[in-house]
C-alpha cells in the first residue's frame, strides 16, 4: 500500500516544520502590549492619535470614517498614560464617545444629554434588561448610562445589562452604527430595548474563516450570513435544509427518505464533470467536515443521511455562505465549490445561573399524493368482473393491479379478500400506508463568562419518527466549548462534541417504495388497512401471496425487516492565538473529526416457512485531522493606510477503512449473527484509504481610509492523490487570487438618500486533485478465504477498481471572476446587492471508457472545460417602520448557466447519470445537464421530398387497419446522434425567494416563499401511473362522455374509447383500409388516415399502455418542465412580558409556532406530482421517483433561560 506522500512532498513539510519551530521558540509569556501610551503632538487629527494608540497598545478601532471628517484636531502630551486617559483627553471637546469591548475601541456619536440634578443621597434601584436590534438580535457592547451622570455599564454578549440607578433616572443607550435611545428606568421587570440602525452605519461583521471576523466593506467577494435564530425558527434536523429560500445563489433540495435524509445543496450551480463533485465544503468551528463523510445520496434505495444530521441547530450561532474564489486561499481546493461556514455558540455572562433550555416539537403530516383517479377500479375493461352461476359479481384478481376496470358505482361485489362489499373508490388508500411523523428535540445548556474567558456546556436529545412505519432517528449530542485568555497574551478556544445517532429503516425511495408501488399496482378500491394487517401467511409463514397487487411484499419489508445504522461522531478542536509583538499574532489550530458507522440489515425470510432470510453488516471508520499554523500582522502605516498580512501552513490528513459481511440463511431462526450462518459467511475487508494535503498560504490586505481595500491571496497545495507509487506526479499546484472593495460613498459626496455604496471585484485561480487511489490501482479488498488444493485457507485479495491508472494526470484548474455592487438608501431602508460571476473549470479528471478486451473498464484522463456564469440579486427593504411596528422584506434572484466548451478525445458528451432509456449529460457545445433519451419520441425525416411537410412530427407505426397506432421510440427509428435526441435541460431558468419579517411589540411574524422556474424532470409516478391507469390524467377518452370515439376493434367489439394520435406514420407503413384497398401511410397523419377511413382510432387503454409501458414506452411522454412556487415556512413568535418572566424567576421566555413546507402556490407538474420528490442529490437529479407523499409540518418551540 502506498504512503500518503512521497518524494517531492518535503518542501511543504520543511515549511510547516520551520513555522512550528519558530512559533514555539518564542516566549509565549512575554509581556505583550503595553497599555501605557506616550505621545506629544499639536493640532493632530484624531485618526493620527488613534493610529498611535493602536501601534502602542495593539487595540483596534471600530468607527465610521465619516464621524471624523468634521472632528477638530487635538493638542495632546501624555507619558505612560492609560487608554482611558488618552481617549478622554482626545474626546473632551468632541461630539464623540467611546466604549471598549475586549481589545476593540468603539467610537460613536455622543448622545445629546440635558443635565439633571442627581444627588448622592438619592435612593437607588436595580434595573435589568436586554438590548436588541430591529431584527431581534442581541446587541453586545451597548453603552448604558444614566443621563446627566457618568455612571454606566455595557451590555453582555447576550445583550443583557444590570445597573443600580437613582429613582426616576433616564437611561441612555448608544452603540456604534445605531441611533441612541433614551428610556425611563423601570425596575418592575427586565426592560426590553430595541435600537434602530443609523443611516450610513458601519457594514456588518461576518465570519470568513479561521475563526476570523471581517467587515463586509473590506471584502471583494460575496458573503451571506444567516443567524442561528433564523436557522432555529425552521426547526430542522439537518441545518442546511433551513437555508432553503434564504440565500441568493444557494439551491437547496430537502431529502425524501425520512427525517435523516440527505439534503442536496449547490452554490452557483454545477461545474464539475463528476456529478457528485459539486458539493460545497462544510466547516464547523474550524473543523473540516470530510467530503467522504458529507456524501450525497447517490440514488440509493434507503438514505441514512450524512454527518450534517449530527449538527444540533440549537448550538448554531451563525452560518456564513462564502461564494468567492478567494476562500480557496483559506481552505484550499476543497473550497472550489464554495464554503458553508458554521459557527457555534460561545458562553456569555448573564443574570442568574446561566441555564438555557428549549423544547421543540414538530409534527409531519402526509396530506396529499399525486392526483389519483377515483372513477375506475381494478381490472382491464369496463365489464371486467367475475360472475357466478347466480349472477353475483366478484372482482377479477387476474387484472386487479390495473385501473382500467369497471366504474366504481357502489355495486355489490365480492372483494379479493372474500368479503362482500360495495364497490366504491377509496380516495385515501395510498395515504393510509403512512402515518403522522413527529420530531422532539430537547436542549439544555449552561454558560457563563468572566473577564478572561467563557464556557458553554450543552446537551440535546432528539427523537424523530418518519411518516413511513418503523422509520425513526434517535440522536444525542453533548458539546462543550470554552475560551480562556492566559497571561494576557494567549487566547485558547477549545471545543469538543460527541454525537451518537441511531437511524432505523429509512423510507425506501427506489423500486420498493410504498407510494411508488401504490401508483404502480395499487387499485383505487384497494383496502390498504386490511392488507397492512394481513401481510403474513398465517398458515405457512412468509409473505401472504394472496394479494394480487403484490403490495403485501412491501408491507412485509416495512414491518418485518430491520435496516439500522448507528453512528458515533466525535469532533474537537483547539485554537491558540498568541500576541507576540506589537501587531503580530500567531494562531495555531488542531482539529479532529472522527465518525464510526455500524450498519445492520436484517431481512426476515419471506418464502414459505420464513425461508430465504438474509443478513448484512457493515463497519466503517473515518478520521480527518487538520493542523494549521499562521502568523497575522496588523499595522497602521499612517493616518490613511492600514495593512494586514497573513502567512501560514496546513496539513489535512484523512484515513478511512471499512468492512462488509453477509450471510444467506441461518441455522436458528430470527437470530441475526454471522456465527448463525448455515454456510460460510462472506466477509470483505477493505484496505485503509489514506490521503493527505499539505499547504502553505498567505494573504495581504491594504486599506485606504477604511473605504478602499486591496486583498491578495496565494496558496500552494501538495496533494497525495496525484502522487504515484514511484514518487513522481503533478501533485503540487499554486493558485493566486486578488480582490478589491471600494466603498465609493465614503470617497465622494453623495446625495443624502444614498447611505452606502460599494463596488467589488475579485479574481482567483484554483487547483485541485482527485479521490484517493484513483491515480494508482493501489486500493484492494480482502474477501472471504477459499480452500486451496491442499486444504489450506487462502485469503482472496482483489483490486477495488478496474480503472487503469494514468501516470501523467495533472491537477484540475479553474478560474473565477466576480463583480458586484452593494447599495443602501433612505437610512438603510432600501438595499441591493447585485453580483455577476463567471467560472471556467478545465483539465478535469474524468473517466474514459476503455474497450472490454483491454481487461479494464476505463482509464482516467485530463480534459474538458465547463463555463459556469450567472447573476445574483439580493434586495431588501423596510417599507414600514414605526415605534411599535416594523416590516422587513427580502428578495433573492439567481440565474445560473452552465456551458460545456470542450471535451477531450472528440467526445460528444460525458454522462452525468442515467435512467431507463434516458441520460443526463454534459454535452460538448451545449448545456451541462442536457437530457437525451433513446426512449424519447422519434421525429419524422422525409427521405425523398414527397412528405417534407411532415418533417419534425412524431412518428407512428401500426400493423393493420384495425390495429392500434403507437408512437415510435427514437432509437428504433433514427440514425446516429438522433437516436438519442435532446429532450430537455435540468438547469432551472432561475431561482427566486421572498422572505418577510413583521415585528409588533413582543410579536414576530415571518414567512418564506421559494420558487424554481424551469428545468426538466422525469416522473416515474406519471409514467407508471399512466401505464396502469392510476392517475387522473388517464381519464380522458375512456368513454364517449370524456371524448372517446366510437369504433369496432379487430376482435369485432364495439368500443367508445377511441383517440386520434398527433403524429404521422413512418415510411413504409402500408395497410388495408376499411374500404378494402391498400394504402401507403408514409408521412400521412393519423387524422388524415382516419378521416379517409383507412385506419381505426387507437383505444385509450392502448394509448396509455403503449406510450408508458416499461418495455416499449416513451419516457419523454413523462418528462416536463418543472416550475413551482411554494410557501416554505411561516412562524409566529411571542416574547413573554417582562413582568410575567420576572414572576417565573426567568431571564426570558419565548414561544414560537411554525409551519414548514406548507403548500405549493403554483405547480406546473402534471397531475400535481411533487416536483421536489427527486431521488438523487447529485448534479444529475431529475428523476421523480414516487418516493413520498406531500408532507407539511407544524410545531412549536419554547426557549427560556434562568
Amino acid at each position: 500500500m502506498n504512503t500518503p506522500m512521497r518524494g517531492k512532498t518535503r518542501p511543504g513539510y520543511r515549511f510547516f516544520t520551520v513555522l512550528l519551530l519558530l512559533v514555539f521558540s518564542l516566549q509565549i509569556n512575554a509581556n505583550g502590549y503595553s497599555q501605557n501610551i506616550t505621545y506629544t503632538g499639536k493640532h493632530v487629527p484624531l485618526e493620527k492619535v488613534f493610529a498611535v494608540i493602536k501601534q502602542q497598545t495593539g487595540y483596534l478601532f471600530w468607527y465610521d470614517y465619516k464621524l471624523l471628517k468634521n472632528a477638530p484636531p487635538v493638542d495632546i502630551s501624555v507619558k505612560d498614560a492609560t487608554i482611558e486617559q488618552v481617549m478622554s483627553l482626545c474626546l473632551k471637546d468632541q461630539s464623540l464617545t467611546y466604549t471598549i469591548e475586549d481589545k476593540t475601541i468603539i467610537v460613536s456619536h455622543k448622545p445629546v444629554t440635558e443635565p439633571v440634578q442627581v444627588t448622592v443621597a438619592a435612593p437607588q434601584e436595580k434595573v435589568t434588561g436586554v438590548v436588541r436590534d430591529e431584527k431581534g438580535n442581541a446587541l453586545p457592547g451597548v453603552s448604558v448610562h444614566v443621563k446627566g451622570a457618568t455612571k454606566g455599564t455595557s451590555t453582555a454578549a447576550d445583550g443583557s445589562f444590570s445597573l443600580d440607578v437613582p429613582a426616576g433616572a433616564i437611561l441612555v443607550f448608544s452603540f456604534v452604527g445605531m441611533e441612541a435611545k433614551e428610556v425611563a428606568a423601570n425596575s418592575d421587570g427586565p426592560m426590553k430595548i430595541q435600537l434602530q440602525s443609523k443611516a450610513g452605519a458601519l457594514s456588518e461583521i461576518v465570519v470568513t474563516g479561521f475563526g476570523e471576523s471581517r467587515k463586509t466593506r473590506s471584502l471583494g467577494y460575496a458573503v451571506t450570513q444567516v443567524s442561528g435564530e433564523d436557522i432555529k425558527r425552521a426547526n430542522p434536523i439537518n441545518p442546511i435544509a433551513a437555508l432553503q429560500g434564504m440565500v441568493a445563489g444557494l439551491q437547496v433540495q430537502s431529502g425524501v427518505g425520512g427525517p435523516q435524509a440527505s439534503t442536496r445543496f449547490l452554490i452557483r450551480g454545477s461545474s464539475s464533470l463528476d456529478p457528485y463533485g459539486n458539493q460545497p465544503l462544510i466547516v464547523l468551528d474550524d473543523i473540516v467536515m470530510d467530503q467522504n463523510v458529507v456524501t450525497p445520496n447517490k440514488a440509493s434505495d434507503q438514505d441514512f443521511g450524512n454527518i450534517l444530521k449530527d449538527i444540533n441547530p440549537d448550538d448554531i450561532e451563525s452560518i456564513s455562505i462564502l461564494k468567492g474564489g478567494a476562500v480557496t486561499a483559506l481552505y484550499g481546493s476543497r473550497a472550489s465549490n464554495g464554503v458553508i461556514l458554521i459557527k457555534t455558540k460561545k458562553g456569555y455572562s448573564q443574570k442568574g445561573l446561566g441555564v438555557s433550555f428549549s423544547a421543540d416539537v414538530l409534527y409531519a403530516t402526509p396530506y396529499k399524493t399525486v392526483d389519483l383517479q377515483n372513477k375506475y377500479g381494478g381490472g382491464f375493461g369496463l365489464n371486467d368482473f367475475l360472475k357466478d352461476a347466480d349472477g353475483n359479481l366478484s372482482i377479477n384478481p387476474a387484472n386487479y393491479f390495473y385501473n382500467f376496470g369497471p366504474e366504481m358505482t357502489g355495486q355489490p361485489v365480492t372483494d379479493i379478500t372474500g368479503k362482500k362489499i360495495l364497490n366504491n373508490p377509496r380516495p385515501h388508500n395510498a395515504l393510509d400506508a403512512f402515518r403522522t411523523g413527529v420530531t422532539r428535540n430537547y436542549n439544555v445548556g449552561v454558560s457563563g463568562a468572566t473577564e478572561r474567558g467563557t464556557y458553554r456546556l450543552a446537551y440535546s436529545n432528539l427523537y424523530s419518527e418518519g411518516v413511513t412505519p418503523n422509520n425513526d432517528l434517535k440522536r444525542n449530542n453533548i458539546t462543550f466549548r470554552a475560551t480562556q485568555r492566559l497571561a494576557g497574551v494567549l487566547l485558547v478556544d477549545a471545543n469538543a462534541t460527541y454525537v451518537q445517532s441511531n437511524g432505523r429503516n429509512p423510507a425506501n425511495v427506489g423500486s420498493n417504495g410504498t407510494l411508488r408501488n401504490f401508483v404502480y399496482g395499487g387499485s383505487r378500491n384497494y383496502d390498504t388497512k386490511y392488507w397492512m394487517s394481513h401481510y403474513i401467511d398465517d398458515q405457512n409463514g412468509g409473505v401472504n401471496a394472496n394479494d394480487p397487487t403484490g403490495l403485501t411484499y412491501v408491507f412485509y419489508s416495512l414491518f418485518q425487516n430491520s435496516n439500522t445504522q448507528v453512528e458515533n461522531n466525535f469532533r474537537g478542536s483547539v485554537d491558540l492565538k498568541a500576541t507576540l509583538l506589537k501587531g503580530l499574532d500567531w494562531q495555531g489550530n488542531v482539529s479532529v473529526n472522527y465518525i464510526g458507522i455500524n450498519g445492520e440489515n436484517k431481512r426476515r425470510g419471506q418464502d414459505v416457512g420464513f425461508g430465504s432470510p438474509a443478513y448484512e453488516t457493515t463497519t466503517s471508520n473515518t478520521r480527518v485531522e487538520r493542523y494549521r499554523s499562521n502568523f497575522n500582522y496588523n499595522t497602521t502605516l499612517n493616518s490613511d493606510f492600514t495593512m494586514l498580512l497573513q502567512a501560514g501552513g496546513e496539513i489535512v490528513k484523512s484515513t478511512s477503512k471499512s468492512m462488509y459481511a453477509s450471510m444467506n440463511g441461518y441455522v436458528l431462526p430470527d437470530i441475526y449473527r454471522l456465527s448463525n450462518s448455515n454456510g460460510k459467511a462472506n466477509v470483505t475487508e477493505y484496505a485503509p484509504n489514506q490521503q493527505q494535503t499539505t499547504s502553505t498560504f498567505g494573504q495581504g490586505s491594504l486599506t485606504y481610509r477604511d473605504y478602499l481595500t486591496l486583498n491578495l491571496y496565494a496558496r500552494n497545495d501538495w496533494n497525495s492523490t496525484l502522487v504515484y507509487n514511484d514518487g513522481h506526479g503533478n501533485y503540487s499546484y499554486f493558485y493566486p487570487g486578488v480582490d478589491i472593495a471600494w466603498v465609493f460613498t465614503d470617497a465622494f459626496k453623495m446625495p443624502k438618500a444614498f447611505d452606502y455604496g460599494k463596488l467589488r471585484l475579485s479574481y482567483a485561480s484554483v487547483g485541485g486533485g482527485t479521490n484517493a487511489y484513483t491515480a494508482n490501482t493501489g486500493a484492494y479488498s480482502a474477501n472471504s478465504p477459499y480452500n486451496s488444493a491442499n486444504g489450506a485457507s487462502v485469503v482472496n485479495y482483489k483490486f477495488s477498481s478496474n480503472t487503469l491508472p494514468n501516470q501523467s494526470l495533472s491537477p484540475t484548474r479553474s478560474t473565477k471572476l466576480e463583480a458586484g455592487l452593494e447599495a443602501k438608501f433612505f437610512r438603510n431602508r432600501l438595499g441591493a446587492d447585485i453580483t455577476y460571476y463567471s467560472q471556467d473549470s478545465r483539465s478535469q479528471i474524468i473517466s474514459f471508457s476503455a474497450p472490454i478486451e483491454s481487461g479494464v473498464s476505463a482509464t482516467l484522463i485530463n480534459g474538458g472545460k465547463v463555463r459556469n456564469q450567472g447573476w445574483e440579486i439580493r434586495l431588501n427593504a423596510t417599507p414600514v417602520q414605526t415605534k411599535n411596528f416594523t416590516w422587513d422584506t427580502y428578495f433573492n434572484y439567481t440565474r445560473n448557466r452552465n456551458k460545456v466548451l470542450t471535451l477531450p478525445y472528440n467526445l460528444d458528451y460525458v454522462s452525468l447519470g442515467y435512467g431507463d432509456g434516458y441520460q443526463v449529460i454534459a454535452k460538448k457545445g451545449g448545456d451541462y445537464g442536457t437530457v437525451i433519451a433513446g426512449y424519447g419520441y422519434a421525429y419524422y425525416k422525409d427521405s425523398d421530398g414527397s412528405h417534407a411537410a411532415s418533417n419534425g412530427k412524431r412518428v407512428l407505426n401500426m400493423t393493420n387497419s384495425k390495429g392500434s397506432s403507437v408512437f415510435v421510440r427514437a432509437q428504433n427509428y433514427a440514425q446516429g446522434a438522433s437516436q438519442q435526441p435532446v429532450v430537455g435541460h435540468i438547469t432551472p431558468d432561475f431561482l427566486g425567494n421572498w422572505r418577510n419579517n413583521f415585528n409588533y411589540k413582543n410579536w414576530q411574524l415571518g414567512f418564506v416563499m421559494d420558487s424554481k422556474i424551469g428545468g426538466t424532470i422525469y416522473s416515474t409516478t406519471h409514467d407508471l401511473g399512466s401505464w396502469l391507469g392510476s392517475i387522473e390524467s388517464t381519464l380522458p377518452y375512456r368513454t364517449k362522455a370524456t371524448g372517446g370515439l366510437a369504433f369496432t376493434n379487430a376482435a369485432g367489439t364495439a368500443l367508445e374509447n377511441g383517440v386520434i394520435l398527433d403524429g404521422v406514420y413512418r415510411q413504409g407503413v402500408v395497410v388495408t383500409g376499411l374500404d378494402g384497398n391498400s394504402h401507403d401511410l408514409s408521412g400521412v397523419s393519423m387524422k388524415e388516415a382516419y378521416d379517409k377511413g383507412w385506419v381505426n382510432p387507437t383505444a385509450a387503454t392502448s394509448l396509455y399502455q403503449n406510450t408508458h409501458s416499461w418495455a416499449n414506452g416513451i419516457r419523454e411522454a413523462s418528462m416536463f418542465t418543472s416550475s413551482w412556487i411554494s410557501l416554505q415556512q411561516v412562524s409566529l413568535t411571542y416574547d413573554m412580558p417582562s413582568k410575567l418572566v420576572s414572576r417565573l424567576k426567568l431571564n426570558g421566555l419565548r414561544v414560537t409556532v411554525m409551519g414548514n413546507n406548507l403548500m405549493y402556490l403554483y405547480n406546473s407538474a402534471k397531475d400535481h406530482i411533487n416536483p421536489e420528490n427527486l431521488n438523487s442529490t447529485g448534479s444529475d437529479a431529475m428523476t421523480e421517483g414516487s418516493a413520498m407523499p406531500y408532507i407539511r409540518s407544524f410545531g412549536f418551540s419554547i426557549n427560556g433561560s434562568f
